[in-house]
């Protein structure tokens, strides 16, 4: 018996003699490939790790996140309307008084409302703005409509400049004393400003807000105002009264009232 013949023999026939471990079946062909796809794969998930520019991308950590959008809610706003007048910005038309009723038109289509009725409207404000009326009738006096209720105002693309002077606007479309509150972790920028809480700083017996983004005097203690005034775009004016009402390791309370000014333009 030649070499080959040998071996093959040596590994086709079991040895009765041999140890419990040597007798184990071999494992079929399919099963070995398997598991040599398995090693192969590791391996690779291994070398991924340790490869530069093999990463799996991580999105970069911002403290404040980009929004496209600033909503501001202005809880009620109240308009007069005489006969022939329009809500300022909207297709809210008042025409006339037809005995317990009142002819209007929304977007054009006329209808009959009484006193109680709603008179909502949605649509483009201004350039880069879009507002949500949700008014109602009110009670009327002689020939003017009052009508009230919610109104949203979506901001688009906002992006905050701080004016250090007041600016006159001459525009029907000012909604004034929204009522405000926000709280602002550190980190993580006023809205709708460019103030930054930075965070915590002790000043002799007490604690102040550090704000970064304010012009003059950084800090703020409990109690104090703040007062601010800017852009949020070309056409969108605003003016912040708020004060603080609460410094924490958690966030900065901040709470009062903006106006906005709204242009076509």
């Amino acid at each position: 018996m030649d070499l080959i013949q040998a071996l093959t023999s040596r590994d086709s026939t079991p040895n009765p003699d041999a140890p419990p471990m040597a007798r184990l079946p071999l494992l079929p062909l399919r099963s070995n490939r398997a598991l040599l796809s398995f090693g192969l794969l590791l391996a690779l998930v291994a070398l991924a790790c340790v490869v530069p520019g093999t990463r799996s991308p991580v999105a970069a950590i911002t403290p404040t996140p980009v929004g496209d959008t600033f909503t501001v809610l202005v809880p009620t706003y109240v308009y007069s309307l005489e006969p022939g007048e329009t809500v300022p910005g909207t297709r809210l038309h008042y025409v006339g008084r037809s005995d317990n009723a009142y002819q209007v038109t929304i977007d054009g289509l006329p209808a009959m409302k009484r006193i109680g009725d709603s008179f909502n409207w949605q649509g483009v404000l201004a350039p880069g703005v879009f507002a949500r009326y949700n008014l109602r009738l009110t009670t009327a006096v002689f020939g003017a409509l009052p009508v009230a209720g919610p109104v949203e105002l979506i901001i688009f693309n906002p992006e905050p400049v701080e004016l250090t002077t007041p600016v006159e606007v001459d525009t029907p479309l000012h909604f004034n004393a929204i009522a405000l509150t926000y709280v602002v972790p550190p980190g993580w920028q006023v809205p709708g400003t460019t103030l930054l809480f930075e965070g915590i700083t002790t000043q002799g017996d007490g604690q102040m807000a550090r704000l970064a983004g304010l012009t003059g005097y950084p800090f703020l203690a409990l109690g104090d105002s703040l007062v601010w005034r800017g852009k949020l775009r070309d056409n969108v004016n605003v003016l912040y009264n708020l004060r603080v009402t609460a410094i924490s390791d958690t966030g900065l309370r901040l709470e009062g009232t903006a106006d906005l000014w709204i242009t076509s333009e």
